[in-house]
């Protein structure tokens, strides 16, 4: 989990870098809670962990450091992981794509992909209901939750 530790460290300093204060908080709560969201689902689910970890890291990393559309949050926060995991020199580049694939799809909740990608997009619907349970979840969003929480239960 060294690895991990080094991406945790770079990826927060980074957020500790953001001017806007609001958009700082937020991006340290948010990734800090799907982090420990992550960790959780990953055990259940037999999930390689430091992968699924790293992916929590980078998964709206876009999104805070450049304050970009949704839409494109996805795809840019991928981009920003690969060109961060490559440089390292660290990683398989098949420990690279799956972590990226799972960044560029998790904002696709309507869709079944790879075991990281349904880990992380569960992760990140489990911390947004953890952050805000009030706000109303429905259709796949919700069953996603009410997966979750059993897969952790069992």
């Amino acid at each position: 989990m060294n690895r991990y530790e080094t991406v945790k460290a770079y990826v927060y300093e980074q957020y500790a870098r953001i001017a806007n204060e609001s958009l700082r908080i937020a991006a340290i709560t948010h990734t800090s809670m799907v982090d420990t969201c992550i960790t959780l689902l990953a055990i259940t689910r037999s999930i390689p962990l430091e992968r699924a970890k790293i992916a929590a890291l980078f998964h709206d990393y876009a999104q805070y450091i450049d304050n970009c559309k949704h839409s494109e949050h996805a795809r840019l926060s991928s981009l920003y992981a690969h060109q961060y995991l490559a440089q390292t020199k660290n990683y398989k580049v098949i420990e690279i794509d799956d972590i990226c694939f799972a960044i560029a799809q998790h904002s696709r909740k309507d869709q079944f992909d790879s075991p990281l990608c349904e880990c992380l997009k569960d992760a990140d619907i489990l911390a947004r209901f953890l952050e805000d349970p009030t706000k109303p979840l429905t259709g796949i969003r919700k069953q996603r939750l009410i997966d979750s929480l059993a897969d952790i239960n069992d």
